[in-house]
């Protein structure tokens, strides 16, 4: 198979912790989706890394907080490897992949930042997004966080890839609105105000508050931090929750369930994934709508139609 002469290139590298070769392979299972799983299956184990999903709306400051937090937990030495998801220009498909010049500053010995496009895939992520974090679980990062798009109130998949999920939210950029929709505000453990210090912010916590004691009752556990991150504030509260909502999933098992929520995910997003595939590559015609139905059936069922 083609991919393997690559994957044999830069094993051995990627086991003693190279960080090229870990760029490598996680383009490496991004190019070959359908040989995915077979180049995750050849890869070392390690521990299960804690997998933090932040996301919110464009200008809260996500990228920011982000780079705050990993400052503190490299210099607690440990290992944080970052997913920044950018969206895709429509026209190019490209990404500006702005995240990776914002994160500049961090420790580049303790801290691995990939930054990916989200080649038109709805949600906040990428197609890839399983395959890459499984890669980075292996290369041995303590943490790997997930940055979302940014892109609104739909953007809900990080909650069947990520352990813990922050939603990041500013009372300046019309997140108020926001509380009052479905969706991204059901999917957080915790909701981080940013920007504590504006005028606004008061008002704005008390109205999350008010908004998640009518809402959100039986989710008594869900946090409301207020911070600045710009400025340094609130963080190592934040951090000391996160590390406590890890510590409550495994005592709870509640981990076993958003363990089983990804991999049906997974499996769901890999069937689309192939059956897309296969549609862009068949010549559609109004006449020949059926057969196309057909043959797709026949390639989820091993070869029998439903017809």
């Amino acid at each position: 198979m083609f991919w393997e002469k690559k994957f044999n290139d830069i094993i051995e590298s990627f086991k003693n912790k190279n960080k090229y070769a870990l760029a490598k392979m996680i383009t490496l299972v991004e190019n070959n989706p359908d040989d995915a799983w077979k180049i995750i299956s050849k890869l070392p184990k390690n521990k299960s890394p804690h997998i933090i999903g932040i996301t919110g709306s464009p200008g809260a400051g996500k990228s920011t907080m982000v780079s705050k937090l990993v400052e503190k937990y490299s210099e607690k030495n440990q290992k944080i490897g970052i997913i920044a998801v950018d969206p895709s220009s429509p026209f190019t498909g490209g990404a500006f992949l702005g995240d990776r010049i914002r994160m500049r500053t961090l420790n580049p010995e303790n801290v691995y930042i990939r930054s990916v496009a989200s080649r038109g895939s709805v949600g906040g992520l990428c197609d890839s997004i399983f395959d890459i974090v499984d890669v980075m679980s292996s290369y041995g990062f303590d943490k790997i966080i997930i940055e979302t798009v940014g892109a609104g109130q739909s953007e809900i998949e990080v909650v069947y890839v990520a352990d813990t999920i922050l939603l990041v939210m500013s009372p300046d950029s019309g997140d108020e609105v926001q509380m009052f929709k479905a969706g991204i505000m059901e999917i957080a453990d915790s909701y981080i105000v940013n920007k504590i210090d504006l005028q606004s912010a008061n008002r704005f916590l008390t109205q999350l508050k008010n908004t998640l004691n009518l809402e959100y009752e039986e989710k008594h556990l869900r946090k409301i931090f207020g911070i600045s991150a710009i400025m340094n504030k609130g963080l190592d509260e934040v951090i000391d929750w996160i590390d406590k909502h890890k510590q409550n999933l495994y005592k709870t098992n509640e981990i076993e369930d958003r363990i089983k929520r990804r991999k049906v995910r997974r499996t769901r997003s890999n069937i689309i994934r192939k059956l897309d595939y296969t549609i862009k590559d068949y010549k559609i015609e109004e006449e020949n709508l059926f057969e196309l139905k057909d043959n797709l059936i026949k390639k989820l069922t091993g070869g029998k139609s439903n017809d």
